[in-house]
């Protein structure tokens, strides 16, 4: 999907947001934002917004010097809905429809998400969580994808946010139960990027206990496949059916013509609430 040209503002901003909380001076501070205006001014034209993410992503990094600026947060987060594990898990369990369950949970821990700046308090995010467990999403996709689920062998699920993962984890542990016959890979970011995931991440909550760990080989926060390792791609394309967690795995994949895609995200802003005919944080359940 390419880059709107209304997510430009919103780029910037983030590029501003990022320099003030990161460095000390305005002068430090307007250097970064004027170098990320560079980036995202020599962005091609059919660009996602995932690979223009990327770029801004890599010039804040070597501002910094550091590799993983959100390393204390993305822990931070992992931690917290480790904590809450137990008690989703129970409301997934006792539950009529398990799957239905298991997904809203998944969907509604896509708000923990540092690209565009939302509340991310602990107790914002319980309040979207609760929020979208009242939710409904569209009901003719999600009997197509039980069906698929049910006629599949190797199932692929796109990771997407740390703290998130936590809840992809209910889901797929859900799924493994439903449909025991699937083989399920998980995967990560190759390299850290935002609060996106990467397989150190996917270790610590136990991800392994209930699929294969495997990364796509980028820090794009997103899944551009061209620039995806081989491996990965191989993966990617033996796979009976793909979940593809998250906004930024939606811009980079919809609109590639595979039926056997599925994407999971809640509606964050303004864009995408036009395109999709949706309201702010609704549950996005959307078949290729």
């Amino acid at each position: 999907m390419k880059l709107s040209i209304e997510c430009l503002p919103c780029l910037i901003n983030q590029a501003v947001r990022m320099a003030k909380v990161h460095l000390d001076t305005e002068a430090e501070q307007r250097s970064l934002v004027k170098k990320i205006m560079l980036e995202i001014a020599a962005i091609e034209d059919e660009a996602s917004a995932p690979y223009a993410a990327q770029k801004i992503q890599r010039a804040f990094k070597d501002a910094l010097q550091n590799q993983d600026p959100y390393r204390e947060e993305k822990h931070f987060y992992n931690s917290e809905m480790l904590k809450l594990e137990g008690e989703f898990w129970d409301l997934v369990r006792s539950a009529e429809d398990r799957l239905g369950v298991a997904l809203k949970l998944a969907a509604a821990g896509n708000i923990i998400d540092f690209g565009p700046g939302h509340d991310l308090s602990r107790e914002k995010v319980l309040e979207v969580i609760h929020q979208t467990l009242a939710k409904d999403f569209p009901a003719e996709a999600f009997d197509v994808l039980k069906s698929d689920l049910q006629a599949a062998r190797k199932l692929l699920y796109l990771g997407d946010n740390t703290g998130e993962i936590v809840f992809d984890k209910i889901f797929i542990r859900t799924i493994k139960e439903e449909y025991p016959r699937l083989e399920i890979d998980f995967a990560t970011r190759g390299e850290a990027v935002l609060n996106d995931i990467t397989e150190e991440d996917a270790y610590l909550v136990g991800m392994d206990g209930y699929a294969r760990i495997i990364n796509n080989g980028t820090d794009i926060p997103g899944t551009v496949l061209e620039h995806c390792s081989h491996s990965f791609q191989k993966v990617f394309n033996e796979a009976d059916l793909i979940i593809a967690k998250g906004q930024g795995n939606f811009e980079s994949l919809y609109g590639s013509g595979r039926d056997n895609l599925y994407y999971v995200f809640l509606c964050k802003c303004n864009l995408f609430m036009e395109r999709c005919g949706a309201n702010q944080n609704d549950i996005m359940l959307i078949k290729e």
